[in-house]
């Protein structure tokens, strides 16, 4: 008989997460939204196997579990109907989220909570909320899925943040 399917709760971003990064969380929540991944959708999960080792000392599980802190993690993923989405967002397109996605999309398999979806083929995501042509060519050339979406407050974003240092004078 076989084992019943492994059930993943969905996991919102715990508070005072990602800081640095709340533009991206905004973004990557309304486009889940848009889509109705709500209850799949599973943020900042830990990937892979834990890279630290400690030798000549036996590992309990409690300290099994601190040393995953240290792990990757993917912005989000989503298994759907027929694939596995790995996402890595970003406001403005930048090409190490590119190999972050790829980087994270060859961990999925060595990770124990999504053994349940091994079935589905795994898909690596960027979302973009700006577009760049070259970039998102360069990405879809290494099999990466680009996402284009423009959040509707990307014009504060600008000028509030992405470009709050420059010289010229915004209009």
């Amino acid at each position: 008989m076989a084992a019943p399917p492994t059930t993943i709760e969905p996991t919102a971003i715990p508070p005072g997460a990602r800081r640095a990064a709340k533009a991206e969380t905004q973004m990557l929540h309304e486009w889940v939204s848009l889509h109705g991944w709500q209850a799949q959708a599973i943020y900042e999960l830990r990937l892979g196997p834990t890279p630290q080792t400690l030798v000549g000392v036996a590992v309990s599980p409690q300290l099994e579990a601190m040393l995953r802190v240290a792990l990757w993690y993917a912005d989000l993923v989503v298994p759907t109907a027929n694939e596995l989405l790995v996402v890595e967002a970003k406001v403005q397109p930048k090409p190490g989220a590119v190999g972050e996605a790829l980087w994270y999309s060859t961990l999925v398999p060595t990770t124990p909570v999504l053994a349940a979806y091994a079935h589905l083929p795994v898909v690596p995501v960027v979302l973009f909320g700006e577009s760049n042509d070259m970039l998102n060519t360069w990405a879809r050339s290494l099999g990466v899925r680009v996402e284009l979406y423009t959040p509707p407050w990307i014009a504060e974003y600008l000028s509030t943040r992405q470009f709050r240092n420059r010289s010229t004078p915004l209009p």
